[in-house]
């Protein structure tokens, strides 16, 4: 029975450009050796470390089923009747007070779901709606595709919304500092911070100046989108999440900006990850594209190895956001037997798992030499796991986030040079059931890995695959 063998290198990825060149090749001649009879192509990813990671890698692209499960299970002809709903409803209706909605602008078609929702309320004329954006983008390869975004919204957003002030989702520390407070007051409260209108402006500078999205002080793009007492405040959020640096900022400025008994009707769409009571339409979605649902449909077993401390964490993911004893994901932790031949053989071909995630991570090395010696190691496993594999089963070599950082060459040479490998990551694949004269291993994001190693095994053409067909890649570019 055939199999698929996963091994992510994470850290691993593309030189950019001034990066220090660690010389894979002349230290890992396995991998320099799949180089040469294998597929290769690259992925986008917009991850830098690994639980964001996880989440792309294990789910894929949930953007989609998200925003199709609020439209179908949440923001539906039934959404009357559910309280939390009701509660806000009436905070809507009084016209003296203002909405305040929070939405990280991941992707413009949100702004169906926010305009339907919108439109289900009694509305005044004179209601005063904002839209607050929280920038979650991680690099600043983003910032072009987020100002097409936030132009779509803009542009799009129901006529009485009005965008109000803009900041990074991660901009406050987890214990927010004193001059963050009196920052996010005066943009929170007051208004009274940088004031941009043209925010296609601001987002380039902020570009130019190498400012990370998600780490964004904050401006505004209007006047009065301030808080007031009283006024209700809606995150528009399309998965669980944590606000509560921004949560924590919104109380414990609110006392002195009030100057009153502090009277704020907090919601979100779908339950958050807080130490705050915040009333939510629905606890929780059900991720029914998980490697767990896919593994269980088709009644395949998966083996991931993995660092003890992180299955806790690999568990929650590749089980669609639930931590459950799951009968189709087993997990085993990294240890000497991966250096044995035999051992890898008989692990890969004469036990009952269709397929294996094997998960090592780049980013803890702290030296350039220390980075060598444990991709070093690491060859020696690729060496074993390609020949347990070769004419017969499928086996990808990739990584699932960049690695940016400041590293000493050695303990004994503290000469600081920059690894760089932020955005692109490479993908090896072999299998000798697809010829290279008629299949290319073709380039995506990170989402699409894991359901490319499934397709390996599991004949469905529903699940997306980056190795495809020359002829059909080739038919459909007009050639």
């Amino acid at each position: 029975m055939k199999k698929s063998v996963l091994f992510l290198i994470n850290g691993l990825g593309i030189e950019k450009p001034k990066s220090y060149s660690i010389a894979i090749d002349e230290i890992m001649p396995n991998l320099a050796r799949t180089k040469e009879t294998s597929y290769f192509t690259t992925a986008i990813t917009s991850s830098l470390e690994y639980r964001s990671a996880y989440q792309r890698f294990f789910l894929g692209d949930t953007y989609k089923m998200e925003i199709d499960y609020i439209k179908n299970n949440i923001i539906n002809d039934n959404i009357v009747n559910n309280p939390t709903y009701q509660k806000l409803a009436q905070e809507v209706a009084k016209t003296d007070k203002k909405l305040h909605i929070f939405l990280e602008p991941t992707n413009d078609k949100v702004v169906e779901e926010v305009n339907h929702l919108l439109s289900t309320f009694t509305i005044d004329k004179n209601k005063k709606i904002y839209l607050h954006l929280l920038l979650s983008q991680l690099t600043t390869n983003e910032y072009d595709k987020l100002i097409t975004i936030i132009n779509f919204i803009k542009f799009h957003i129901s006529q009485n919304v009005t965008v109000g002030f803009v900041m990074g989702k991660e901009s406050l520390a987890e214990e927010i500092t004193k001059e963050q407070l009196d920052y996010t007051k005066k943009l929170l409260f007051y208004c009274s911070a940088e004031r941009w209108t043209e925010t296609e402006k601001k987002l380039q500078s902020l570009k130019e100046s190498n400012i990370r999205p998600c780490n964004v002080e904050g401006f505004c793009t209007t006047n009065e989108c301030f808080i007031t007492n009283g006024d209700a405040i809606l995150f528009f959020n399309t998965k669980r999440d944590n606000y509560d640096n921004i949560l924590k900022s919104i109380y414990e400025n609110a006392p002195q900006a009030f100057k009153d008994e502090v009277s704020l009707s907090i919601f979100s769409l779908v339950k958050l990850y807080s130490k705050y009571n915040i009333e939510a339409f629905i606890e929780n979605i059900t991720y029914s594209n998980s490697l767990a649902s896919i593994l269980q449909k088709y009644n395949k077993k998966a083996l991931i190895i993995t660092d003890s401390q992180n299955m806790n964490l690999v568990n929650f993911y590749a089980n669609g956001l639930n931590s459950i004893n799951n009968p189709y994901i087993s997990f085993a932790p990294k240890d000497e037997n991966l250096y044995n031949k035999d051992y890898i053989d008989r692990l890969i071909n004469n036990t009952p798992y269709d397929l294996f995630i094997f998960d090592y991570h780049m980013d803890a090395s702290s030296t350039v030499n220390n980075l060598k010696e444990k991709l070093t190691n690491v060859d020696i496993i690729i060496g074993h796991l390609a020949d347990a594999c070769v004419n017969k089963n499928s086996l990808f070599i990739t990584s699932l986030y960049g690695l940016k950082k400041e590293l000493p060459l050695a303990d004994y040479n503290t000469e600081m040079v920059t690894i760089d490998y932020e955005m692109q990551i490479p993908i090896f694949f072999f299998d000798y059931s697809y010829l290279k004269s008629k299949y290319k291993l073709y380039p995506g994001e990170t989402n699409d890995i894991l359901s490319s190693a499934l397709r390996c095994i599991i004949d469905d053409p529903e699940l997306y695959t980056l190795v495809r067909s020359k002829s059909l890649i080739n038919g459909f570019l007009g050639k």
